[in-house]
């Protein structure tokens, strides 16, 4: 039931915010200027977004042992994207079953992989924010030093979990099982030197990726900012994922990027119509690709979904 809640909030939040941009459409509509060609290179750094992502990825799993097929995991991470937006995090779901049917990743190693590429994105986007918030913004102002609040926080609980060490427990309990299995598939992909630093690269060029794209939504609603400032948003984008109250972060990354844009010297309303935007274009490039890749998987394998329903109406 509380996975609904989530599915709620992050509808009313977003509800919230567009009769926001409704009652100041009159002075934003002018802003607004969007041509073909800077839509389309929106897209195609969509794209390479999630090509590195898929790398980064691949990368990760070599370090459980698991070597995957690039084609396959590109539709897998596209079909995922849009599967999040239902209910039970079935995009998560399907992507855990997906490997263990046809990988043989245990659900154990799975959660391992999933929770240590999240905190190491988000440690890695914090980073880079807070950097560059230094460097080109400083912490004069009130809302720099909340932004710096924010990504310290981040920074802190992603490097506790990715290199605190804990005990392994020698205990025979479902408990005792899992925290064994899971401690020892962190230690196992740590140990794995080369993967990471590539994985870690490939992250990397993806804030950067994210900023370009950012900007070129700043520039089509007529807003100059920094450049750095293009990269602070791209973080807090990614930061806005690990707090993941609603699904997709829906109307929480909204929410923040607008007040990241505050801080930044930018007009709430302003910031929100460029996070929306940018939400729109998400929402396309969810339904188009990873739609298209969701069909494609099931077309190759239906029992895949039909495992993962039963699973998520279990969890239910």
């Amino acid at each position: 039931m509380s996975k609904w809640l989530k599915n709620i909030l992050g509808v009313v939040i977003l509800g919230v915010l567009l009769w926001y941009l409704v009652r100041h459409w009159e002075q934003l509509e002018a802003l607004f200027n969007l041509t073909f060609l800077q839509l389309s290179t929106i897209y195609v750094l969509y794209f390479l977004v999630m090509l590195n992502i898929t790398l980064a990825v691949q990368y990760l799993l070599k370090g459980l042992g698991v070597r995957t097929r690039f084609w396959d995991m590109l539709w897998l991470h596209n079909a995922a994207l849009l599967l999040n937006y239902v209910p039970m995090k079935f995009g998560t779901l399907f992507r855990a079953n997906y490997l263990k049917r046809h990988y043989g990743l245990r659900y154990t190693h799975f959660a391992t992989f999933f929770l240590y590429i999240t905190f190491l994105m988000t440690a890695t986007a914090a980073i880079i924010g807070l950097s560059v918030l230094v460097l080109f913004y400083g912490l004069g102002e009130y809302e720099s030093k909340i932004l710096a609040v924010v990504f310290l926080a981040s920074i802190g609980g992603s490097l506790l979990f990715i290199f605190v060490p804990l005990p392994v427990p020698r205990g025979e309990g479902w408990f005792s099982t899992i925290l064994r299995n899971f401690l020892t598939g962190r230690s196992q992909i740590s140990k794995e030197k080369k993967a990471l630093v590539i994985s870690l690269l490939y992250l990397v060029a993806n804030f950067f990726l994210t900023a370009v794209r950012i900007g070129i939504i700043y520039h089509c609603i007529s807003q100059k900012i920094h450049p750095g400032g293009y990269v602070i948003l791209g973080a807090l984008g990614f930061v806005a994922l690990f707090i993941a109250l609603t699904p997709g972060s829906l109307g929480v990354k909204e929410l923040v990027l607008s007040f990241g844009a505050v801080a930044l010297g930018v007009p709430f309303e302003v910031g929100l119509l460029a996070a929306m935007i940018d939400r729109a274009i998400t929402f396309s490039y969810a339904f188009v690709l990873g739609g298209s890749c969701t069909v494609w998987l099931w077309h190759k394998s239906p029992a895949d979904f039909k495992k993962t329903e039963t699973a998520s109406a279990t969890e239910c």
